[in-house]
């Protein structure tokens, strides 16, 4: 119970200056480790260097490194929460994770790409029922705004324009503040987004909502319930293997790479999905990049 009322006075300052998928994700660590440290009789608030960095060597073995490194954060944010010296600053914990990241080789995995030719084949093969219209729009609105799976969750019908033209990503992980991003969505979009809006008669609140009997909810769609979809509407449009393999992040992956191979550079695909860093962006459209770069080879050297 003590260490119930711990975890829940942390959170309970945080409200409202956190994003709620942020504390979740800080809850989820800080009992593997709070978890894992009673399990050896170490102290886990405060924790010394050498807890935390033996924590670092045993996850490394199992988890990938990227949660590594989540886990480590929260450490770190459940100290400053309390005022207390961090022991992720300490020397011990530095280099056990130095340790990780040299044992962790394996490149990111990265959702397969939803490209403008998988979208065609999705959207022809999209039933022409009240949930069919929705998924088609959940994809185009996604794949033209470059948004995330969360992202799309939190559309309202008052972050569309009149005109179904433009659309506002209200909050994403690197706009915590909340200032939102405007996205332009194609006139084949705006047809099929205008098509759910009005076979649904939705005209406020959630944008895309979940249906149970046919019916409407009110609910959002929740991140995963949007991820579920998507890997519905691949497995319908296969015919080659390819779509089946799509996320919830297939449509931001997809749509950076068709903006690499039409041209753009990274600074314009960075700027059209909210990116704010360059790296991240070149790692989305490596593929397509040198996919079209071999293929302009190719046409040189034959001409």
């Amino acid at each position: 119970m003590v260490r119930e009322l711990c975890l829940d006075g942390i959170f309970e300052r945080c409200q409202g200056a956190y994003a709620e998928r942020t504390l979740s994700g800080y809850r989820n660590d800080l009992e593997q480790f709070q978890s894992w440290s009673e399990a050896r009789h170490k102290a886990w608030l405060p924790a010394s260097p050498a807890t935390v960095a033996a924590f670092i060597d045993e996850e490394t073995k199992c988890k990938a490194l990227s949660t590594v490194k989540r886990r480590v954060e929260a450490v770190k944010f459940a100290h400053r929460m309390l005022d207390l010296p961090s022991p992720v600053a300490n020397s011990e914990v530095k280099l056990a994770l130095r340790r990780a990241m040299r044992s962790n080789r394996a490149r990111p995995k990265q959702s397969h790409g939803l490209t403008h030719e998988i979208l065609r084949r999705i959207l022809d093969a999209c039933p022409d029922s009240l949930a069919g219209k929705r998924d088609a729009a959940i994809i185009c609105v996604g794949y033209d705004s470059l948004a995330r799976s969360y992202e799309l969750s939190l559309l309202e019908v008052e972050h569309v324009s009149s005109a179904c033209s433009t659309i506002l990503i209200p909050r994403s992980k690197t706009d915590q503040s909340g200032e939102g991003r405007l996205a332009y969505l194609a006139p084949r979009t705006q047809e099929i987004l205008m098509e759910w809006l009005d076979a649904s008669g939705i005209t406020g609140g959630p944008l895309f909502q979940s249906l149970h009997t046919r019916k409407l909810s009110g609910q959002p769609l929740s991140t995963s319930a949007i991820r579920r979809l998507v890997k519905r509407a691949g497995m319908r449009a296969d015919d080659d293997g390819e779509a089946v393999k799509l996320s919830g992040h297939s449509m931001r992956v997809g749509a950076a790479q068709d903006m690499m191979t039409a041209g753009l550079d990274h600074l314009a695909i960075m700027q059209a999905g909210g990116w704010k860093t360059l790296d991240v962006v070149a790692r989305y459209v490596e593929n397509a990049a040198a996919q079209n770069l071999h293929r302009r080879r190719w046409a040189s050297l034959s001409s």
